[in-house]
């Protein structure tokens, strides 16, 4: 019966449509006169914010524009990060579905009136396509009106954690919903006025509220319509022109600048990108790195004002969760705040920024992954962390002793060099292992690490390592003149010293042969395979993960399965910022059973020792590495397997009171192939 209906009504009213300006034909001009208003209001406040991004004589670029389209539709028009997030993700999806639903048919609308009628004498809203047409802009509507309504319960009930919420938020989605909803009784009073007897199913809005205006206004509507016509005009005029001067500018900015533009180069090369004028600054005593707005890229001001506020970032950061003073979002709508006073001279820290703000960072990047509209937040506070290191001021003694250990003895914990070698030629005696000679070429260098080269609970993780690789018959070398790789020295802000070490190292590593450099720990594989290059050193890196299941892959070792269950927590440097995740995973279901804790791969939540943490703390709050192991032990298990030494050190200070172990993924498979080969012996 519905298809005949269907049938029927584009066989009669194939000539029905839009009415354009009914009742109003007389006030035609103010939709003009309007816009012509709105485009220059509107042009002033992107040329201001132009103006405050390039501040300085910065240009913004334009290239690879075919890329940066993709990342336009993949981020901003699809807006794929938007709705990750469950609950802000679906409000949202509604408002947006809604809104570019009405926008589409208020073009349409235009286009049919002002190009086809003026210019051409005909019309494309007619027949079945306009009962389309009106379906599709009820709909949504419908849905827009829906989204507002969670949205201001969402603020109203604080459904989310610390979600800003000010008067603003509030009279912008009232002021939406007000548009909307004037908007319905409009096309209500011209469905009553002249297609009542065709639109019915297909106007689902308009046509029950048709009926109820003609009872309530008792025929007289013709002066109503014309007044609220008015204001429906000049209230979504106005509004589209106050965008550059409210958070609706995020349409714009984050929606379409801040995706287009947004960096090319993979987040973790970006929040660690190099200083290109060092040597300059230091010989004219001014600091590396941010201390001033002027000392910030025209992308990172951009980012500033395409901030959303909407606490994503605030709400993954383990700083923030465990009572640190450090907020990503605030941090960027600070900075914003001085962008817009024209502050470009005055210094961020500790004007505007808390010092502790900025050390609390463990660089662990969930602000970064979750951050809908691709702000780098990690690369603005590591600026920050440079220009205060570099400064001399408000930097923690402790990081500073970091610095002072490696000069001293190539390694940040300040321990002798000539207990790692005799610890070292020991192992390499029992093992059977090759210390690297520059005569022989190698399928790996094995790169151990300070952690596993002096940390006595680290080292059997060296240990174990190359118990397998001996086991495999891999073809690889250690060395006894390795130094620390520079990670902290960058991490906490000194760069100098960083390409210091990274023109060392390369110096070291540049007397081998070798095909890849082994490592055992992210932040090592991280340092070795983004940032050494940035300083013109290129190495081929792999990470002990990877190595391990290539191992089991093809069959060069055999593991044992055990009946036991264990939890695996991904490092952030292996997991989030370079997206090694299964591999480790396989690795570790050759042996045991895994439960997963909540927050896993590129969700995972940080031990607490990046950035520096490893090696002074922010007593503030509850302990990183604490609330980590509280996950792990709800998942019923009593091991926690890591990938990295930071991760190691950190859960297994909370260990003992959990009554949990935790060990390397090379430890746990070591263990078993040793158990394989005594029941084999057997």
């Amino acid at each position: 019966r519905k298809m005949y209906v269907f049938f029927v009504q584009s066989i009669l009213h194939v000539f029905e449509g839009i009415e354009h300006f009914n009742f109003v034909d007389d006030l035609e001009p103010l939709v003009y006169i309007y816009t012509i208003i709105v485009a220059a209001i509107l042009l002033y406040g992107v040329y201001r914010s132009f103006k405050l991004w390039t501040y300085g004589g910065q240009r913004i670029a334009f290239d690879h524009f075919g890329k940066r389209l993709l990342r336009l539709i993949k981020y901003g028009v699809l807006q794929a990060k938007v709705v990750r997030q469950k609950q802000g993700g679906t409000i949202h999806a509604f408002i947006y579905i809604g809104m570019i639903g009405l926008f589409i048919g208020t073009i349409l609308r235009a286009v049919e009136y002002d190009i086809y009628l003026r210019f051409f004498g005909s019309r494309f809203l007619v027949g079945i396509v306009y009962l389309i047409f009106k379906l599709m802009v009820n709909i949504s509507g419908i849905l827009a009106i829906i989204g507002i309504v969670l949205a201001l319960g969402r603020r109203v009930f604080k459904t989310y954690r610390d979600l800003p919420t000010s008067l603003e938020d509030y009279l912008i989605l009232i002021d939406l919903l007000i548009i909307i909803v004037t908007g319905f009784i409009l096309d209500a009073i011209n469905t009553l006025n002249y297609r009542l007897q065709w639109i019915d199913d297909w106007d689902i809005i308009g046509y029950p509220l048709a009926f109820f205006i003609r009872g309530f206004l008792d025929g007289n509507y013709i002066e109503f319509y014309r007044i609220l016509w008015v204001f429906h005009l000049t209230l979504a005029l106005a509004s589209i022109a106050l965008i550059p001067f409210t958070k609706l500018y995020h349409m714009f900015i984050s929606g379409v600048l801040n995706t287009f533009f947004s960096r090319l180069e993979e987040p973790v090369i970006a929040a660690n990108k190099p200083i290109v004028n060092m040597d300059k600054l230091v010989e004219e005593g001014r600091p590396i790195g941010a201390v001033t707005l002027l000392d910030l890229s025209w992308k990172q001001r951009m980012d500033f004002d395409a901030c959303t506020q909407c606490a994503r970032c605030h709400n993954s950061c383990p700083a923030n969760l465990t009572g640190k003073p450090l907020s990503p979002m605030m941090v960027m709508l600070d900075i914003k705040k001085e962008l817009h006073k024209k502050n470009f001279d005055e210094k961020l820290i500790p004007s505007s920024i808390d010092p502790d703000t900025i050390w609390s960072c463990v660089t662990c990047g969930a602000c970064v992954e979750v951050c809908p509209v691709l702000i780098n937040q990690v690369e603005t506070i590591m600026d920050l962390r440079r220009g205060v290191y570099s400064s001399g001021e408000n930097t923690p003694s402790e990081l500073q002793q970091v610095s002072y250990n490696i000069m001293r003895t190539g390694n940040p914990y300040g321990y002798n060099p000539a207990d790692r070698e005799t610890w070292l030629r020991s192992v390499v005696s029992e093992l059977g292992v090759e210390i690297a000679r520059e005569d022989v070429e190698y399928e790996y260098i094995y790169w151990l690490g300070c952690n596993a080269s002096y940390d006595p609970n680290i080292r059997n993780v060296a240990y174990s390592l190359m118990s397998i690789l001996k086991k495999a018959k891999i073809s690889f070398a250690v060395l006894l003149d390795e130094i620390c790789c520079g990670e902290p020295a960058r991490r906490i802000g000194d760069e100098y010293l960083f390409r210091d070490i990274v023109q060392k190292n390369s110096n070291i590593l540049g007397k081998y042969k070798f095909k890849k450099l082994l490592v055992n720990c992210p932040h090592g594989y991280n340092n070795f395979k983004h940032e050494y290059v940035q300083y013109g050193v290129k190495i081929e890196v792999e990470h002990h993960t990877m190595l391990l299941q290539k191992l089991i892959k093809e069959h060069k070792i055999s593991p044992e399965k055990v009946k036991e269950t264990v939890t695996y927590h991904d490092p952030c440097y292996l997991a989030r910022w370079n997206h090694v995740f299964s591999e480790p995973r396989d690795v570790i279901k050759s042996v045991a059973d895994i439960k997963e804790m909540n927050r896993i791969k590129r969700n995972t939540f940080c031990c607490g020792g990046g950035g520096g943490h490893a090696f002074f703390d922010i007593k503030r709050g509850e302990r990183i590495s604490r609330v980590r192991m509280k996950e792990a032990v709800s998942t019923g298990v009593n091991k926690v397997i890591v990938s990295c030494p930071f991760c190691n050190i950190m859960l297994r200070s909370e260990a003992s009171e959990f009554n949990m172990e935790v060990i390397d993924i090379a430890e746990l498979l070591n263990q078993s192939l040793n158990k394989s080969a005594g029941t084999s012996k057997k």
